[in-house]
Order: C-alpha cells, then sequence, then structure tokens
C-alpha cells in the first residue's frame, strides 16, 4: 500500500518522536545528564591544565558511548509498530531520518554541556571560532554514533540484546587507536581497524585543532564522520527491508 509523500511521513515522524521524548522527559533528562558527569570527571582529570592528547580521546570515547546509547533501542522498541505502519506504506527512509533528527538535537545539547562543564574546570581555549570546531567534531561523533546505534537496534532481538551489544561494539572502537597501541597502530590490520573508527576522526580533529587547525584535515576528519554517518543509515535501511523478504 502506497503511503503519504516521503516528507509528509518524514514531518510526521519528527513530531511523534519529539511528542514521545517529551512524554518520557524523565528518560530524556537521564540521557541528558550523561554529558555534565562525563565532562566534571573529564575536566576534575585535567583540572586546571590545557586538554593533552589523551583528553581529546576521552573526549572522544565520551561522544562515541553517548550517542550510540542514545539510539540503541529507538528502532527494536518499537519493531511491533513499525511493522503494523509498514503495511500501511510507511518509508523506512522517513522512519529513520526522523529518529536521527531527534538524535541530532540530543547530540547537540550533550555536547554543549559536555563542553561547557569541562570549560569551568581547565583550559580548554578562548577563541570562539575553535570552539565552535570543537563542539562540532564531537557533535558530529556523537551523531555517527547514534548512526551505529540505529543499526544495533535494527539487528537486535530485544532491548537488553541492543544494550549489551553496545560495550562489544565499543571495545574496537577504543582499542585501535594511537592513543593506546602507538606504534602498533602503523602496521597490518590495526590501522586498518583504526581507520574505520569514529574515534580516530573526531580525536584527529580535536588534535589537529589544538594544533592549529589545518582546513583539510580538519576537512578529511569531517568527511570521514559523515561517511560513517551514511554507511550505519544504510546497514539499517537494508536490514530494515531484508526483514521484509
Amino acid at each position: 500500500m502506497s503511503g503519504p509523500p516521503f516528507r509528509r511521513q518524514l514531518d510526521i515522524l519528527i513530531d511523534r518522536n519529539l511528542a514521545i521524548h517529551w512524554g518520557a522527559r524523565g528518560a530524556v533528562l537521564a540521557m541528558l545528564a550523561q554529558a555534565p558527569v562525563i565532562g566534571y570527571f573529564i575536566g576534575i582529570a585535567w583540572k586546571g591544565q590545557e586538554p593533552a592528547p589523551q583528553t581529546y580521546f576521552v573526549m572522544s570515547v565520551a561522544a562515541l558511548w553517548m550517542g550510540c546509547m542514545n539510539a540503541c533501542t529507538a528502532v527494536v522498541q518499537e519493531r511491533a509498530i513499525y511493522r503494523r505502519e509498514r503495511m500501511f506504506g510507511l518509508d523506512p527512509r522517513a522512519y529513520l531520518l526522523s529518529k536521527l533528527a531527534v538524535l541530532a538535537a540530543v547530540a547537540a545539547a550533550q555536547t554543549l554541556l559536555l563542553l561547557v562543564v569541562q570549560h569551568r574546570l581547565m583550559h580548554l581555549g578562548e577563541s570562539l571560532g575553535r570552539e565552535l570546531v570543537r563542539f562540532l567534531a564531537l557533535a558530529s561523533a556523537n551523531l555517527a554514533a547514534a548512526g551505529l546505534g540505529l543499526a544495533v537496534s535494527c539487528f537486535a532481538k530485544t532491548t537488553y540484546g541492543a544494550v549489551v551489544a553496545v560495550p562489544i561494539l565499543l571495545i574496537p572502537q577504543v582499542l585501535f587507536s594511537r592513543i593506546l597501541l602507538q606504534d602498533n597502530i602503523d602496521s597490518g590490520l590495526p590501522s586498518l581497524f583504526e581507520k574505520l573508527t569514529i574515534t580516530k576522526w573526531a580525536f584527529d580533529s580535536l588534535r589537529d585543532l589544538h594544533d592549529g587547525g589545518k582546513i583539510l584535515e580538519q576537512l578529511k576528519c569531517f568527511g570521514a564522520l559523515g561517511a560513517s554517518l551514511a554507511a550505519f543509515l544504510s546497514i539499517s535501511w537494508l536490514k530494515l527491508r531484508t526483514d521484509e523478504v
């Protein structure tokens, strides 16, 4: 059965998702509360200091964790509703993009809270332009991780399974990094795995910004984060379509 046009579906689904989040304000507040708590711990660890490479790595991992956890149950908890609405012409693309639109707002709020708290405890810098790029890098990493979370949610059979899967999938994102493996990252599979992680590109953007910020390097990092998001959304869409066969 053919449903309403794509744009009409997208608008309706975004409004519905916003209404659902507004009705579950306690859960949303708990989701947002992660950011200042994590920002506080990072700020205490480097209190009164300028960021070190390890600081940027922890900030990148924090964005990864929050984004993935935000989205990992978004689809699986609505599977029965999705299947029913799919019978009446629901477009899977509109469904996923409506989830992403709300997750983007959450990512922006979490990133802002994280940085505000860190600013009160450590010296992140004073340049407004650099602060904006730092915000965009972390928010983009959070959103790319939300794409990963949506993919997890599409494959999971239960909400519990989705939540359990997240730490397992995040381990390679943390392990295959230059901060941990140092020179070993430059050889063989570790180097390849690192290039496929969200943490690498968020970390590289923050570190390059600390060193002065090169436009081409920043474009490469943001491009990689955007490509990661697109890949995870494509995987999610393919899974939803495959389930119908």
